[in-house]
């Protein structure tokens, strides 16, 4: 679904969406979402979004890789400018009054693009499934939150996978 950005009245443009994307392009449209936007255009081709996007997309935890649902309620205000402004300025570092700027190229803007970033942005960096997480033994691998195991993890001389590389500045 596109909008066309010569359509949006000067009052502004409404758009209620729910529906699943592919947020992590696995192949298939697994995450759903609602997302309740509106369109205001500014001149110049300049359009505001603003509106509010919920989803619970699967996440795999950093620590344990335990795939968990994560919770994301986002507030959206994006200043949509088209990218022919882009090749016509200079050079400039970036104020705080721009970190809300996209660009778009054409007559029309696709929202579901928007929703989709906008979620990428606020899926957190380090996922965890617990802040406690005590992940995953680094010499057998066992998942330290289902049980301990019997792994010598202060041993300065285990080494795990990179055994094999110890004695190679020592020659």
């Amino acid at each position: 679904m596109t909008i066309k950005i010569n359509d949006i009245p000067p009052e502004g443009l409404s758009l209620e969406l729910a529906q699943k994307l592919d947020l992590f392009d696995k192949g298939t449209a697994s995450t759903a979402f609602t997302a309740l936007l509106s369109f205001k255009p500014s001149g110049a081709g300049l359009v505001h979004v603003a509106g509010r996007i919920q989803a619970e997309p699967l996440l795999e935890c950093s620590r344990c890789l335990r795939s968990f649902p994560h919770t994301i309620d986002a507030e959206v205000s994006v200043e949509l400018v088209p990218a022919s402004d882009l090749e016509s300025t200079t050079e400039h570092e970036l104020d705080s009054s721009e970190l809300d700027t996209e660009f778009y190229q054409g007559e029309e803007i696709d929202p579901v693009a928007i929703i989709k970033e906008q979620l990428l942005i606020a899926v957190p960096m380090v996922p965890l499934h617990d802040v406690n997480c005590k992940g995953l033994c680094p010499v057998c691998g066992k998942d330290l939150n289902e049980a301990a195991c019997d792994c010598n993890r202060n041993n300065q001389e285990t080494f795990g996978a990179f055994s094999a590389l110890k004695d190679i500045f020592k020659k």
